[in-house]
């Protein structure tokens, strides 16, 4: 233990000028012993949302499981998919380290979210209605025109006739997958 607390010191000295490649495999298996934060997530960022449309695409996605968004200050917006990399063992080691990807390769875990606080972000988005009370809150001119582009949108898609003809369905356009019937065989 105390091998990895001088190991763990020395990499996080302010005094360590040396780019994160520079590492050796010894000093980033010490500073990443017993995490697995960045393997877990990926992040992507995203231009921030100008119209009412981009702002309710958004409240889509994070309408999906493992989902979210946030902002860091300044003003520069992530979308953030909660996903393990499927490269980790189960000792929670990359399983192909030497082989991995440069975005790996190249991260420096002396300044991962575990040791520094996460400090530039501004908001985090988990939920839409999280978001939606921000967009109302932060940007009310912004909200103002989310809810006045929902009102001019139909409450709900289509609803398919599921007894229509389907010669009807066949001029129209639209295929309709079944079995085929005597005559068509």
């Amino acid at each position: 233990m105390t091998e990895h607390l001088q190991v763990d010191s020395i990499a996080t000295d302010a005094g360590d000028a040396r780019p994160a490649l520079a590492l050796s495999a010894d000093e980033n298996a010490d500073l990443c012993a017993g995490c697995t934060k960045c393997c877990s997530y990926i992040t992507v960022e995203i231009d921030k949302p100008r119209t009412p449309r981009e702002y309710d695409q958004w409240l889509w996605a994070i309408m999906h499981r493992n989902v979210s968004l946030f902002v860091e200050r300044p003003e520069r917006w992530f979308v953030c998919f909660e996903a393990p990399c499927e490269n980790l063992n189960d000792a929670g080691r990359c399983g192909i380290y030497g082989r991995h990807p440069v975005l790996c390769r190249e991260y420096d875990p002396r300044e991962c979210e575990r040791r520094l606080p996460l400090a530039d972000i501004r908001a985090w988005f988990r939920d839409a209605p999280a978001f939606e009370a921000w967009i109302q809150r932060e940007r009310p001119r912004h909200w103002e025109a989310l809810v006045a582009f929902r009102n001019h949108e139909p409450a709900a898609p289509p609803v398919a006739d599921a007894h229509a003809d389907r010669r009807d369905a066949r001029s129209t356009g639209l295929l309709s997958i079944e079995e085929p019937t005597a005559a068509e065989r």
